[in-house]
């Protein structure tokens, strides 16, 4: 079985991580792990929140991502994000687990690696633009830091 990790927050809902995730489960027995790193209310992008209520599938997404106004509601959101993944996943009798992480990615998916083990990580980050992830390089640093691949998926907006 084939054991990935998703690290994704805004982006997790978006219809390019779905196809990809789509893809590994029909290529055979798989199980994910979740983790959405809690970005703060000051990192989240207005633009990303308008992009993804265009993907077909996220009409519940409306409610909770107008932009949160505080931290509290920004961990909230998150949480929502993951919980809906989570159901989706299971509904599709997929193995899967998550959690919310550290704000920090590396840190979270440190977190993450102490108790499991991974054949490969899939970042779905927010394009160039507007990407913190991208703009830190953070899926080379992952790739280097804990030895496995790591397949980015970047949001189109």
């Amino acid at each position: 079985m084939h054991r990935y990790l998703v690290v994704a927050n805004q982006t997790l809902h978006g219809a390019e991580l779905r196809d990809e995730l789509r893809e590994r489960i029909k290529a055979g027995p798989c199980s994910f792990f979740v983790l959405v790193p809690n970005t703060s209310a000051e990192h989240y992008d207005a633009e990303a929140a308008s992009a993804v209520l265009k993907h077909p599938g996220t009409w519940w997404w409306a409610t909770d991502y107008a932009g949160p106004v505080n931290d509290d509601e920004a961990a909230a959101q998150a949480r929502q994000r993951l919980k809906q993944m989570l159901g989706n996943l299971t509904a599709l009798d997929v193995p899967v687990e998550g959690r919310l992480g550290s704000s920090d990615p590396l840190e979270a998916m440190e977190k993450v690696f102490a108790d499991h083990q991974f054949d490969e990580i899939i970042v779905a980050t927010l394009p160039q633009r507007v990407s913190r992830w991208l703009e830190a390089d953070l899926p080379r640093q992952a790739e280097r830091r804990f030895g496995v691949p790591v397949t980015t998926i970047v949001m189109k907006l």
